[in-house]
């Protein structure tokens, strides 16, 4: 610093925003930008999310929900699966997607794939979507 110190307060905004970056791995204020698609994914297997979309561990309702999906989100489609037959929203489907997930904002992080999303809320042109290789 050549010759400056820090005052008081500086030092105190420093330490909260290491300890921020230690604690999520991203700095304060800092927008990430979604990842990339891996190598067995091609952009043409990548449909947006609707909002408040559940992210789940198996192709039915009662199963635990890892998070909620939120603004932008989206699924790198591997795979579908007839799982329960759901009704909600004007979509009728028992049709499911496995893939891994952009979760979108607040949340803005990657679901690595095995998740579940419901049919209903994938913005396919069809369940299951043609072209898309069954689980």
């Amino acid at each position: 610093m050549h010759g400056k110190s820090l005052t008081p307060a500086g030092t105190a905004a420093l330490l909260t925003a290491v300890t921020a970056f230690l604690i999520t791995g991203t700095a304060a204020g800092v927008a990430q930008a979604a990842p990339a698609p891996s190598a067995s994914v091609k952009v043409e297997d990548r449909y947006t999310i609707d909002l408040h979309s559940n992210v789940r561990a198996a192709p039915k309702l009662k199963s635990r929900v890892y998070g909620t999906a939120g603004r932008g989100a989206y699924i790198d489609i591997d795979c579908w699966k007839r799982g329960q037959d759901v009704s909600s929203g004007g979509q009728h489907t028992n049709v499911w997607y496995q893939g891994g997930v952009w979760m979108g904002k607040p949340m803005n992080r990657y679901m690595d794939p095995g998740v579940w999303v419901w049919g209903g809320n994938v913005d396919t042109k069809g369940d299951p979507q043609k072209g898309i290789p069954h689980c």
